[in-house]
């Protein structure tokens, strides 16, 4: 009897536990909701200057409905919460709103880099 579950193989009445096989990252995920949400995601993808490759975080850009002050957009960097804001139901200013993220998820990135790269000396 050999199952991997949740990590762990099941080898009889023993339990070993096993190294993933592969590390997915350099996603970046679209869960937003609304046509506004999705031209937000849009605009910040087209506007990404940065090589987003194995070694890039995932990151994901999330919706919430307000009906009161417009929908809440955020983005997340592994599960750190790097930009949020309001954005209305009409489509305009979303292009500035997304230039604003990009350039905080620029800067989170690189911080995060250079910690990395701090914590390999050590």
């Amino acid at each position: 009897m050999r199952r991997l579950i949740a990590g762990m193989v099941l080898l009889g009445n023993f339990a070993v536990n096993a190294e993933p096989v592969f590390e997915v990252g350099g996603l970046m995920v679209d869960q937003t909701l609304s046509p506004v949400g999705h031209l937000f995601y849009e605009q910040l993808v087209d506007a990404y200057g940065l090589d987003i490759s194995a070694a890039t975080p995932t990151i994901t850009v999330r919706e919430r409905p307000d009906t009161f002050a417009g929908n809440v957009i955020w983005i997340e960097v592994d599960d750190n919460v790097v930009y949020e804001d309001r954005v209305g139901t009409r489509f305009s200013g979303v292009e500035e709103k997304a230039q604003a993220a990009r350039a905080q998820l620029e800067a989170y990135l690189l911080q995060h880099k250079q910690t990395l790269k701090e914590l390999e000396r050590y």
